[in-house]
């Protein structure tokens, strides 16, 4: 991994931590929040995971609508199993807000959403596009001032400027190594 990205990574971690401090400092280190914790990490390892994935597929020249709408059969049967094993039923509401809101996440939010996203990861690679989620907070917390009326905190206002000193980081250019001159190796 390149210095700028882990450097614009820490950056993003740390302006996270202070946008979200109200609420982590809220909470005692119980049971359930460490098992919160464990399955954020493990959801954020399968995350990479699938970033890496997708990008060795779009290099083999797999495309991304192709993998999405398999990925998405597969985790589809793997829930019906689940259900079936655990004994849930299957349930369906047919009303106009249920069906609206399940085709919202299912179109826009899962099929076009993912299948732009891992498009990202095959034009940017996938450690660039993953910080790119870094943001999602920032948009969320923007959105809750018209929609919750969110207060922006001085903590909160610092985090979301090293959140974008870590996106500038992370997505800057390196520069080009001097070239060695061709007579004498001068610099």
């Amino acid at each position: 991994i390149a210095s700028n990205v882990l450097l614009g990574g820490a950056l993003g971690l740390s302006g996270l931590a202070l946008l979200f401090w109200p609420e982590l400092s809220g909470h005692e280190a119980s049971r359930e929040t460490l098992l919160g914790i464990g399955l954020a990490v493990i959801g954020t390892l399968c995350f990479s995971a699938g970033n890496m994935l997708s990008s060795l597929q779009q290099k083999a020249g797999l495309r991304p609508m192709t993998t999405n709408a398999w990925g998405m059969f597969y985790g589809a049967l793997f829930l019906v199993a689940i259900c079936v094993v655990s004994g849930t039923p299957f349930a369906f509401e047919w009303n106009t807000r249920y069906i609206g809101t399940l085709l919202y996440l299912a179109i826009p939010g899962s099929v076009i959403g993912f299948t732009a996203y891992l498009t990202l990861v095959g034009r940017m690679g996938p450690e660039r596009a993953a910080y790119c989620t870094v943001l999602f907070p920032v948009v969320a917390l923007n959105i809750s001032v018209f929609v919750e009326g969110y207060q922006w905190t001085a903590p909160a206002l610092c985090g979301l400027v090293l959140v974008m000193l870590g996106n500038i980081l992370v997505f800057r250019k390196p520069r080009a190594a001097p070239a060695l001159q061709a007579a004498g190796g001068q610099q």
